[in-house]
């Protein structure tokens, strides 16, 4: 089954798909809880002012940092996907920026770095000692995603063998985007992971418009992703329970470092 979260690594350009469905993005994915701000603020350890929001798509993490009066410096590279960032973001701290995270570079630096479900879309070779360089020392990367499996493995497989059958194959090796030795090597320590445990009911409507806005359904021609969706629907009920437990990781760039 199709999970942004634990996508391959690499294929930073299939990152800039999603403004064609922007709308649905906003409509379909989920937020982020606030317990999610409160680990990461007491894991800092310091007050945070300013935070790098890398990849902030339509503001689903943007408005749980923001609300809490933090600034949120929100890199966006797609027009579309911006649009509704602005938009959903209106009154908040928030200043949008529409570019990639590799074409980002700033005088300022940021108590945290943060990407939610995005930091798999950043460039492997740049990207940790790009992160380490915006950071102010003792400041914190922290990366987040919840994939949105399906609890029940019969339901599981009738969509894996859907996905199988009717996706394109995907040739990138799969591999988790934390990785401890990049981030030693860049300037991390105090690196944990930990998850928010927590298990939801979706209706099969809201599950297939999410599963909509998943890359590899992009990468289908309008056609071929309605009909594929619409096989997916008919092996669904009417309602059902997903884990959409929290999978967070977190590093503190060390208090001195350079490159």
């Amino acid at each position: 089954m199709v999970t942004e979260p634990g996508r391959p690594l690499g294929d930073c350009a299939r990152g800039l798909s999603f403004g064609s469905v922007a709308e649905s993005y906003e409509r379909y994915r989920r937020g982020y809880p606030d317990r999610l701000v409160d680990v990461v603020l007491e894991f800092t350890e310091r007050p945070v002012r300013r935070a790098l929001e890398v990849g902030a798509g339509t503001g689903k993490a943007t408005r749980t940092f923001a609300g809490r009066g933090i600034d949120v410096t929100a890199l966006e590279p797609d027009a579309q996907m911006a649009k509704v960032l602005a938009r959903v973001t209106h009154g908040l701290p928030v200043r949008l920026k529409a570019m990639t995270f590799e074409q980002f570079h700033s005088e300022v630096r940021f108590d945290l770095v943060y990407a939610a479900a995005a930091w798999h879309w950043t460039s492997p070779t740049t990207r940790w000692t790009h992160a380490a360089e915006l950071l102010v020392p003792g400041g914190v990367l922290a990366l987040f995603g919840a994939p949105g499996e399906l609890k029940d493995p019969g339901l599981l497989a009738a969509v894996d063998e859907i996905e199988k059958r009717l996706l394109p194959q995907d040739d990138d090796v799969d591999a988790h985007p934390w990785s401890i030795e990049e981030a030693t090597a860049a300037g991390f320590d105090h690196i944990e992971k930990r998850e928010l445990p927590y298990v939801s009911t979706i209706t099969a409507t809201d599950f297939v418009g999410r599963l909509g806005t998943a890359s590899l359904y992009l990468k289908l021609t309008p056609r071929q992703r309605t009909d594929t969706l619409r096989e997916v629907r008919k092996v669904l009920p009417h309602h059902f329970e997903i884990d959409t437990t929290l999978q967070l990781s977190l590093a503190r760039r060390v208090d001195h470092w350079s490159k």
